[in-house]
């Protein structure tokens, strides 16, 4: 199920069955052992359970793990969440945070004694909503480019450094696809959601307004992002629309298969592309509108710990986050599969054990943490919808279906309907 659906159809209804739950007495969760949930591929799995085997090793309390694929994970939760049985320890996506918080889904955390001292300032505040602490923060993230610096030296070209300005990426994407026949200099990002919040934020504006009711970002850059884009493939400095559909896939994106020497993503995501490139990528920036100025980009958590608001263990769930948060043999165990460790103590305690792929993922963090913008707000009710919507938009452009003009307003009017519903 995609983000769009999960967002305007089944959440929709949450708000009004959580509350209709939590009044009648017949429906309350069942007792038993604490639920812990979680999505991600199969090494977060096996990851996060064996820190919970930790966890009983140390004493803690029993739990019945639960994990899915992405997509199975937010259509199950929903129905949970609005049948007042969702699991005690939830692993939460920013992209849906405001709707569980905003919809009373979420226990706020405050009385609940969770030590989060050491986590980095970005992170720390994550998950507030309406003045309340609703999630704690699993990692620090950020966006970035990397770079496998051996393909561009072998074709001849000038390898990207920080301070890299929009202009000057859109002059190496198109020499290097001139210069090595059948690649391209970059992949196509025009649909990519979290990578124009960066451009947007360095056009001088958030995303959305403070209390998430609306777009702030202007169509003009909206539309000055699309036709960014549409150049680049123009050019063929970016793929088409049809090549762009057949590489969605980590294993068969662009840099993977040798037809590009770059790849956009969060920074932990470098150890997913890594074992597939043979030689090192390396970590920077993404282009800047101003040569050196990172204030567009930004940390903070993409995931957070939540617990139920329907939780019947409430204390060990608490205890639980606590330990996943600050315990070494989980810190260990987890490393970076969830994201860069969001508090130098756990930073300094994976980049021991790292391999290099993520030990440059945490150098990055920690280079850029004091030359980036303010954390944004947390995503508003109805990024998933955006975030879809977007890329739909994107693709249609990208099939001739669509202007960047018309585009841009298609996006202005969607984000008109969506935020402060």
């Amino acid at each position: 199920m995609n983000p769009s659906t999960f967002s305007r159809r089944t959440l929709l209804g949450l708000g009004a069955a959580t509350a209709a739950a939590t009044m009648l007495p017949g429906c309350s969760a069942k007792s038993g052992p604490m639920r812990v949930a979680w999505y991600g591929p199969d090494p977060v799995t096996k990851a996060i359970n064996k820190a919970l085997d930790a966890w009983k090793s140390n004493g803690g309390a029993e739990f019945a793990p639960e994990s899915a694929p992405f997509d199975d994970y937010w259509d199950k939760l929903a129905t949970q969440t609005s049948g007042n049985n969702a699991p005690d320890v939830l692993r939460m996506s920013m992209s849906y945070f405001s709707d569980y918080a905003g919809r009373g889904a979420l226990k706020d955390l405050g009385s609940l004694g969770i030590d989060t001292s050491a986590l980095d300032p970005d992170v720390a505040g994550s998950g507030t909503a309406d003045g309340k602490n609703f999630g704690i923060g699993q990692s620090s993230i950020s966006y970035a480019m990397y770079v496998d610096e051996a393909a561009v030296k072998k074709a001849g070209g000038t390898v990207p450094e920080q301070g890299w300005t929009w202009d000057a990426f859109a002059e190496f994407a198109k020499d290097y696809s001139g210069s090595v026949q059948g690649t391209f200099g970059s992949s196509d990002q025009a649909g990519n959601f979290q990578l124009f919040e960066v451009f947007a934020r360095q056009h001088g504006t958030e995303m959305f307004s403070d209390d998430g009711a609306k777009l702030t970002t202007s169509k003009d850059t909206i539309q000055e992002w699309f036709q960014y884009w549409a150049d680049l493939r123009t050019a063929k400095a970016a793929p088409s629309q049809n090549v762009s559909g057949e590489t969605t896939a980590i294993e068969k994106s662009l840099v993977a298969t040798g037809k590009a020497p770059l790849q956009f993503g969060w920074v932990q995501q470098v150890t997913f592309y890594q074992p597939l490139v043979k030689s090192p990528l390396t970590v920077l920036p993404v282009p800047q509108d101003t040569a050196g100025d990172l204030k567009g980009q930004f940390i903070k958590a993409l995931d957070l710990w939540c617990i139920s608001a329907a939780s019947k263990h409430p204390e060990d769930a608490a205890k639980l986050i606590g330990f996943l948060l600050n315990d070494e043999t989980a810190i260990k165990t987890i490393g970076i599969l969830l994201g860069v460790p969001p508090s130098k103590k756990a930073r300094d305690v994976v980049s021991a054990e790292a391999d290099s792929a993520g030990a440059r993922a945490i150098a990055y963090v920690e280079d850029i943490a004091g030359k980036v913008g303010p954390s944004p707000q947390p995503w508003p009710k109805g990024y998933g919808e955006l975030l879809t919507g977007f890329g739909r938009i994107a693709e249609n452009i990208g099939f001739g279906k669509a202007t960047p003009a018309s585009g841009a307003t298609e996006f202005v009017e969607l984000a008109g309907k969506t935020l402060g519903q």
